[in-house]
């Protein structure tokens, strides 16, 4: 998009908080031209490969899936300048690295990436490293780092570590006497919640543990071949954390567990889970005062397939959670469970209650070769969710699934009913051996950009070129953990649109606290509605395009 020019004003709205504008007052809108993508991680300093690393001992199909499962990465403004920061995690004797965005403040033209691994104290890190999340743990403002690795005592590794933000762009570790302690492999997942409203995070880490040899009918009965389970660590403040093993078998799972993402599904202001599961049925708990209790069946929540990832929104704005969760389809049959295909969740139960049915055939969706990452994004700025996913297995399948190794990420455009177009000409649909998928505008100017980690081949970072749209930016206070789960509801010209703003959904990846809003032609918002999850709100009306809201 044209570079802005900056004008900076503040609100104060309520008793919510405040929210503060950087207004970017675009040119007059350029003709659209449809979406394009452009891998500009080389030019813009982000030079990282997913290489192949140390594992752990096993047949050959388990040190397969130890290399190929993925390494993520985290997105956030751990320096507190304005722009979004990115750690790269890599594998066994390969340093996870911390790339500090150098916008600060300037023309879209101006973002570049430094390394500053070393500097920011993070450069021991070398560890099995899967997922990351910036988050603020105590309390103090300012966003700290948690790192979940494959580890178990007196194999090789590095364990799973909680760096604290010290201020000053460093970090201290302080993972020693915390508590925090997860061991087993391979990591699948890190999402974080806060469970009883108390203000702090807990930590939750799922688990791949190879249970293939066991029976899908008895989820709880897996027969796992690697050590570990799903673990639930509660935040007790001051970086001191609890295994809880007691919250209805969530921190005691030993299925193959991929991605997990808490967020109120059912409307009692309690973020509640849903859990992808590889091979079985996947699990949805409901949050009873803190205690999660089991309750897929009547959330209609049982998909048996092979599920990784997750996105999570509203896409047709009917007030009920969607989420999009990525398989296998192999149109040569030798991978994936049947039936094959990522599912679409469509939300359809009454008010205050959860329940899904899967329209992803009849939507046209389903097809993403061996899915991971995906997100619910407005890539073009229309004002319509879209769905972007990401794929690749290249070294399992080799030359038994040429269709398989051949895929590439697909973009599906949405039509704001909850139907979609594949977009095989956006320019978007790259290939590769991709696993986890961030959304998030590195350079400022509106419009959401794609990062994407790969198995042996560099990181990706697509630039989003789309032009003649505008847009509004709605910044969540990054160091408040009670706002993820929050809801971005704009209404312009007759048109309602709803984004949800998680700290994690995708695969292995943790996201920043940003809702990306397209508003095509429309130059005005007419109202807009922030809901947090414990039922605060903050609304705007008239609201100008083309601008950066900061609510704190």
């Amino acid at each position: 998009m044209r570079p802005p020019s900056v004008l900076a004003l503040a609100l104060v709205v309520a008793a919510c908080g405040v929210v503060s504008a950087d207004t970017r007052l675009a040119d007059p809108p350029l003709p659209l031209a449809g979406t394009r993508c452009v891998n500009v991680a080389a030019r813009v300093g982000l030079d990282f490969r997913g290489d192949y690393g140390t594992v752990f001992d096993g047949d050959p199909i388990e040190v397969a899936m130890q290399r190929n499962l993925g390494n993520g990465a985290a997105v956030g403004d751990y320096d507190g300048d304005g722009d979004l920061d990115v750690y790269l995690l890599g594998q066994g004797g390969h340093p996870s690295r911390l790339f500090r965005n150098e916008l600060n403040g300037g023309a879209p033209s101006a973002a570049r990436f430094t390394d500053v691994t070393e500097a920011a104290g993070l450069g021991s890190n070398r560890g099995m490293s899967r997922a990351a999340l910036f988050a603020d743990l105590d309390g103090d403002g300012r966003l700290d780092l948690v790192v979940a690795n494959d580890y178990v005592a007196g194999k090789p590794g590095v364990p799973s570590a909680v760096y604290r933000n010290a201020g000053g762009g460093r970090f201290e570790d302080v993972t020693a006497g915390s508590g925090f302690a997860p061991e087993g492999y391979i990591v699948g997942g890190l999402a974080l919640v806060d469970e009883a409203g108390r203000g702090l995070p807990s930590i939750y880490v799922s688990y791949w543990t190879s249970d293939l040899g066991g029976d899908p009918s008895q989820p709880s009965r897996a027969a796992s071949r690697y050590p570990g389970h799903n673990r639930f660590y509660r935040n007790l403040g001051g970086f001191r954390f609890e295994e809880d093993r007691r919250a209805a078998g969530i921190g005691e799972l030993r299925n193959d567990s991929f991605q997990a993402i808490f967020t109120d599904f059912d409307g009692d202001r309690r973020p509640d889970l849903y859990l992808a599961v590889d091979h079985r049925p996947d699990r949805y708990f409901r949050n009873v005062d803190g205690v999660f209790v089991h309750a897929s069946r009547e959330a209609g929540v049982g998909n048996v397939g092979n599920d990784m990832g997750i996105a999570a929104g509203d896409i047709d704005a009917d007030g009920r959670i969607d989420l999009y969760v990525t398989n296998i389809r192999d149109r040569d049959e030798n991978f994936g469970t049947r039936p094959p295909g990522n599912t679409l969740l469509m939300g359809d139960g009454a008010p205050g209650a959860m329940h899904v049915t899967n329209r992803a055939w009849e939507q046209r969706v389903h097809e993403g070769g061996w899915g991971w990452g995906a997100a619910f994004v407005d890539l073009d700025l229309d004002g319509v969710l879209d769905i972007y996913t990401v794929q690749g297995f290249d070294e399992f399948v080799a030359d038994l699934s040429p269709t398989l190794r051949d895929h590439t990420a697909r973009l599906f455009r949405g039509d704001g009913a909850g139907g979609f177009t594949p977009d095989p000409d956006s320019g978007c649909e790259v290939p590769g051996d991709q696993r986890a998928l961030i959304p998030f505008d590195y350079d400022r100017d509106g419009d959401p950009d794609l990062l994407i980690t790969q198995v042996g081949l560099p990181t990706l970072l697509l630039e989003n070129r789309t032009a003649g749209q505008h847009w509004l930016t709605v910044v969540l206070d990054p160091t408040a953990t009670a706002a993820s789960g929050s809801w971005v509801t704009v209404r312009t010209g007759g048109r309602v649109q709803r984004h949800l703003v998680l700290a994690s959904s995708s695969y292995l990846s943790g996201m920043p606290l940003e809702a990306y809003v397209g508003l095509g032609d429309a130059a005005v918002v007419d109202e807009m509605t922030v809901e947090w999850p414990d039922g605060r709100r903050v609304v705007l009306r008239d609201v100008p395009a083309d601008q950066i809201l900061r609510l704190r």
